[in-house]
């Protein structure tokens, strides 16, 4: 366990929208040396004895010795979270879980809502290693993020680097699921990158199935220790059996979930 410091909370949802979701950065020392994309810490959300347990929040980025997390508020460990001031210290251990594996040429990326939060990280370290990744964003209840969605947009200058919208309602460049358009960048792609509602990475890892194409889907699901422990997370295997969310994952290939037992 460490002690990490908040240094800034930024609320990134426009006023009025249904998500309310906020950028917290944390002074971590060698915690943030030690993430990988797709790992995950253990943040006590509150300096008191409520709520009692941690909550877990995937990586949304590393700079310098900060981490960033994105996260929506949902109840009320996150609710105490964004009341937290700058300067107030609290306590994580981490990083947690196996993260992606970035070896690749041609990566695409599938991100559903707020599934968003850890893909930022896999594309800035694969645009940094020289293998610029596609992004399939489908908005869900992110389109009420303006600061957000120009900072994806923003990826675009990047040389190399293409950015899809998507949303069910028409608001975006493109009207439907993200699922859509994979027929579309599987072809061009050696590597599918996914996280989202389990609904979508269920449609994504079918499609990567046809396809032939590999997949890694990062998973979240409910946790009270984050080490394997209390079995609050597992998710079915094939043939039997089940994966602990946080140890054997988040990130999975997509076919050693059991996606029929889901």
């Amino acid at each position: 366990m460490r002690e990490v410091e908040i240094k800034s909370q930024e609320l990134v949802s426009d006023p009025g929208a249904r998500a309310e979701v906020y950028l917290l950065r944390l002074a971590a020392g060698g915690l943030a040396q030690e993430a990988r994309p797709g790992q995950f810490i253990m943040l006590r959300v509150s300096g008191g004895g409520e709520p009692l347990l941690a909550r877990p929040f995937s990586l949304h980025g590393v700079e310098g010795d900060e981490v960033l997390l994105l996260y929506q508020v949902a109840g009320q460990g996150t609710r105490l979270l964004s009341q937290a001031p700058a300067g107030q210290r609290l306590f994580a251990w981490g990083p947690l879980g196996r993260g992606f594996d970035l070896v690749c040429q041609r990566p695409l990326l599938v991100a559903g809502g707020m599934g968003i939060a850890p893909l930022a990280f896999a594309a800035a370290q694969l645009f940094a290693a020289g293998a610029p990744p596609t992004l399939v964003f489908g908005l869900g209840s992110t389109k009420g993020l303006t600061p957000l969605l120009q900072g994806v947009e923003a990826w675009t200058s990047m040389p190399g680097v293409a950015v899809h919208l998507v949303a069910e309602d028409g608001s975006a460049a493109h009207k439907g699921l993200v699922s859509d358009l994979l027929g579309r960048f599987l072809p061009e792609t050696d590597m599918v990158l996914a996280c989202g509602p389990l609904p979508m990475l269920k449609a994504v890892a079918a499609a990567c199935g046809e396809s032939g194409r590999a997949c890694q889907v990062s998973l979240e699901a409910p946790m009270a220790c984050g080490l394997g422990a209390c079995l609050g997370c597992v998710q079915p295997a094939p043939g039997g059996g089940y994966l602990r969310v946080c140890q054997e994952g988040p990130v999975l290939p997509a076919d050693s979930v059991d996606w029929d037992r889901v």
